[in-house]
């Protein structure tokens, strides 16, 4: 009988060794929130212009990572849901999501298993949609804020000039569009 609780105290730390082992994590370890964005408030806009999806995804520097607006329109509803994230290539003359490479994967996690929301910083760094929830269509109205996403070109999340990717229930890719400086009011006058 003296043995029962030294076992069940054996057998818990077992059970956490092995549930920590279950997690997913990089090559590179986890991924580091972003407290160094040059320009707090910077903007990028990827613009969707398609058949049938439109609208944006900002992306503007923050004190901590990127804060994210999605406003997009034509998201199919039985084609749900959506699935998004930030690919490493911007889309091509051509239009072809398919170009646009794979997921920003920064700390070198690979999407299996999938993301976990409830560790966001094991979660590959492009995978928008695996940290904070894949949308529904028609109308896509959603705003976060990205702690591991960057507006600074040293920095492992780095995301201009790359673009973003909606994918439908099977992962096609049915719409892309690339992340464009917005220039300032300031910057624009002669």
């Amino acid at each position: 009988m003296q043995l029962s609780p030294l076992a069940t105290l054996f057998g818990g730390a077992t059970f956490a060794a092995v549930q920590a082992a279950n997690v997913t994590t990089g090559k590179l370890g986890d991924a580091r929130p972003v407290r160094n964005n040059p320009v707090i408030g910077e903007t990028w806009v990827a613009t969707f212009d398609s058949t049938a999806v439109k609208g944006a995804v900002t992306a503007v520097a923050h004190t901590v990572g990127v804060n994210y607006t999605i406003n997009v329109t034509g998201l199919a509803v039985e084609k749900g849901p959506y699935k998004y994230h930030i690919h490493v290539n911007p889309v091509p003359e051509s239009g072809s999501c398919t170009e646009t490479g794979g997921h920003l994967d920064s700390y070198v996690r690979g999407a299996e298993p999938p993301c976990d929301s409830s560790m966001p910083q094991t979660c590959e760094v492009g995978d928008l949609s695996g940290k904070y929830g894949a949308v529904a269509g028609p109308d896509v109205k959603k705003e976060f804020n990205d702690p591991y996403t960057a507006m600074n070109t040293i920095q492992l999340g780095y995301v201009a000039n790359r673009s973003i990717v909606f994918h439908d229930e099977s992962s096609a890719r049915i719409a892309c569009a690339t992340l464009k400086k917005v220039e300032s009011a300031d910057t624009c006058q002669g």
